[in-house]
Protein backbone atom coordinates (compact mmCIF):
# COMPACT_ATOMS: atom_id res chain seq x y z
CA UNK A 1 0.00 0.00 0.00
CA UNK A 2 1.20 3.40 -0.76
CA UNK A 3 1.04 6.66 1.28
CA UNK A 4 -2.23 7.87 -0.41
CA UNK A 5 -4.21 4.23 0.25
CA UNK A 6 -3.48 4.97 3.91
CA UNK A 7 -4.64 8.52 3.69
CA UNK A 8 -7.37 8.25 2.18
CA UNK A 9 -8.19 4.94 4.41
CA UNK A 10 -7.55 7.44 7.78
CA UNK A 11 -9.61 9.95 6.21
CA UNK A 12 -12.83 7.08 5.79
CA UNK A 13 -12.11 5.46 9.07
CA UNK A 14 -12.16 9.06 10.75
CA UNK A 15 -15.52 9.98 8.67
CA UNK A 16 -17.40 6.49 9.56
CA UNK A 17 -16.30 7.60 13.34
CA UNK A 18 -17.84 11.23 12.84
CA UNK A 19 -21.07 9.57 10.82
CA UNK A 20 -21.44 7.14 14.50
CA UNK A 21 -20.74 9.59 16.62
CA UNK A 22 -23.83 11.74 14.83
CA UNK A 23 -26.19 8.82 15.20
CA UNK A 24 -25.28 8.21 18.56
CA UNK A 25 -28.07 11.11 19.10
CA UNK A 26 -31.02 10.03 21.60
CA UNK A 27 -33.28 12.80 21.02
CA UNK A 28 -35.50 10.51 19.57
CA UNK A 29 -35.82 8.75 22.86
CA UNK A 30 -36.34 11.88 24.48
CA UNK A 31 -39.22 12.61 22.67
CA UNK A 32 -40.61 9.54 23.17
CA UNK A 33 -40.36 9.41 26.99
CA UNK A 34 -41.57 13.18 26.68
CA UNK A 35 -44.76 11.83 24.75
CA UNK A 36 -45.10 8.94 27.28
CA UNK A 37 -45.36 11.39 30.13
CA UNK A 38 -47.99 13.58 28.48
CA UNK A 39 -50.44 10.72 27.35
CA UNK A 40 -50.00 9.49 31.11
CA UNK A 41 -51.06 12.72 32.34
CA UNK A 42 -53.50 13.32 30.30
CA UNK A 43 -55.15 10.17 30.41
CA UNK A 44 -55.10 10.61 34.58
CA UNK A 45 -56.87 13.81 33.64
CA UNK A 46 -59.58 12.58 31.40
CA UNK A 47 -60.02 9.72 34.24
CA UNK A 48 -60.22 12.39 36.83
CA UNK A 49 -62.25 14.64 34.77
CA UNK A 50 -65.01 11.68 34.21
CA UNK A 51 -64.70 11.14 38.08
CA UNK A 52 -65.95 14.57 38.82
CA UNK A 53 -68.41 14.45 35.80
CA UNK A 54 -69.93 11.16 37.25
CA UNK A 55 -69.53 12.67 40.54
CA UNK A 56 -71.88 15.80 39.58
CA UNK A 57 -74.48 13.38 37.89
CA UNK A 58 -74.49 11.32 40.97
CA UNK A 59 -75.02 14.28 43.49
CA UNK A 60 -78.32 15.76 41.18
CA UNK A 61 -79.12 11.91 41.45
CA UNK A 62 -79.03 11.97 44.55
CA UNK A 63 -80.73 15.24 45.15
CA UNK A 64 -83.68 14.25 43.00
CA UNK A 65 -84.76 10.69 45.32
CA UNK A 66 -83.87 12.96 48.11
CA UNK A 67 -86.82 15.27 47.32
CA UNK A 68 -88.87 12.48 46.42
CA UNK A 69 -88.88 10.41 49.46
CA UNK A 70 -89.48 13.73 51.62
CA UNK A 71 -92.37 14.33 49.39
CA UNK A 72 -93.93 10.86 50.08
CA UNK A 73 -92.87 11.24 53.86
CA UNK A 74 -95.43 13.88 54.23
CA UNK A 75 -98.04 12.32 53.27
CA UNK A 76 -97.29 9.18 55.00
CA UNK A 77 -98.21 8.60 58.87
CA UNK A 78 -95.98 7.82 61.36
CA UNK A 79 -95.33 4.44 60.97
CA UNK A 80 -94.23 4.84 57.52
CA UNK A 81 -91.70 7.57 58.95
CA UNK A 82 -89.63 5.24 60.74
CA UNK A 83 -89.61 2.71 57.77
CA UNK A 84 -87.99 6.19 56.01
CA UNK A 85 -85.51 6.80 58.61
CA UNK A 86 -84.42 2.96 57.85
CA UNK A 87 -84.60 3.74 54.32
CA UNK A 88 -82.24 7.19 54.78
CA UNK A 89 -79.57 4.65 56.33
CA UNK A 90 -79.58 2.16 54.10
CA UNK A 91 -79.19 4.74 51.05
CA UNK A 92 -76.43 6.56 52.85
CA UNK A 93 -74.60 3.14 53.27
CA UNK A 94 -75.01 2.31 49.67
CA UNK A 95 -73.67 6.12 48.28
CA UNK A 96 -70.77 5.05 50.96
CA UNK A 97 -70.34 1.84 49.23
CA UNK A 98 -70.98 2.99 45.74
CA UNK A 99 -68.06 6.00 46.41
CA UNK A 100 -65.81 3.40 47.86
CA UNK A 101 -66.02 1.45 44.90
CA UNK A 102 -65.43 4.43 42.40
CA UNK A 103 -62.37 5.17 44.64
CA UNK A 104 -61.10 2.09 44.47
CA UNK A 105 -61.62 2.16 41.02
CA UNK A 106 -60.48 5.48 40.38
CA UNK A 107 -56.84 4.16 41.98
CA UNK A 108 -56.35 1.22 40.00
CA UNK A 109 -56.88 2.56 36.93
CA UNK A 110 -54.29 5.38 38.40
CA UNK A 111 -52.11 2.82 38.83
CA UNK A 112 -52.69 0.86 35.87
CA UNK A 113 -51.81 4.14 34.28
CA UNK A 114 -48.71 4.77 36.20
CA UNK A 115 -47.31 1.20 35.83
CA UNK A 116 -47.72 0.77 31.93
CA UNK A 117 -46.09 4.07 31.72
CA UNK A 118 -43.67 2.83 33.96
CA UNK A 119 -42.74 -0.19 32.09
CA UNK A 120 -43.14 1.61 28.44
CA UNK A 121 -40.71 4.09 30.07
CA UNK A 122 -37.93 1.29 30.92
CA UNK A 123 -37.87 0.06 27.81
CA UNK A 124 -37.41 3.00 26.12
CA UNK A 125 -34.38 3.91 28.37
CA UNK A 126 -33.49 0.23 27.72
CA UNK A 127 -33.30 1.02 24.20
CA UNK A 128 -31.47 4.25 24.86
CA UNK A 129 -29.04 1.98 26.82
CA UNK A 130 -28.34 -0.52 24.05
CA UNK A 131 -27.76 1.82 21.35
CA UNK A 132 -25.61 4.13 23.35
CA UNK A 133 -23.51 0.85 24.44
CA UNK A 134 -23.56 -0.42 20.63
CA UNK A 135 -22.14 2.74 19.66
CA UNK A 136 -19.25 2.60 22.13
CA UNK A 137 -18.28 -0.61 20.47
CA UNK A 138 -18.68 0.27 17.25
CA UNK A 139 -16.46 3.68 18.40
CA UNK A 140 -13.75 1.07 19.83
CA UNK A 141 -13.35 -0.83 16.95
CA UNK A 142 -13.30 1.89 14.63
CA UNK A 143 -10.51 3.39 17.21
CA UNK A 144 -8.47 0.35 16.78
CA UNK A 145 -8.58 0.60 13.18
CA UNK A 146 -7.64 4.23 13.01
CA UNK A 147 -4.27 3.25 15.21
CA UNK A 148 -4.02 0.58 12.92
CA UNK A 149 -3.95 2.64 9.97
CA UNK A 150 -2.21 5.43 11.50
CA UNK A 151 0.34 3.06 12.20
CA UNK A 152 0.99 1.37 8.85
CA UNK A 153 0.66 4.93 7.51
CA UNK A 154 4.03 5.89 9.93
CA UNK A 155 5.65 2.53 8.91
CA UNK A 156 5.37 3.36 5.05
CA UNK A 157 6.17 6.85 5.93
CA UNK A 158 9.29 5.54 7.40
CA UNK A 159 10.38 2.89 4.78
CA UNK A 160 9.57 5.62 2.31
CA UNK A 161 12.14 8.28 4.16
Amino acid sequence: MDVSTLVAQMHDTLSTIHTTLASLNTSQHDHTLDELERKREGTIQTLVAAFTVESQSLVQKREAEREAIAEQRRREDEERERKRRLEDEELAAKEREQDEERNVRLRNETQDVEEETDNLMSEVEAEAQRTIEEGKKRLAELEEKRKVSLSDLVIRVRSQC
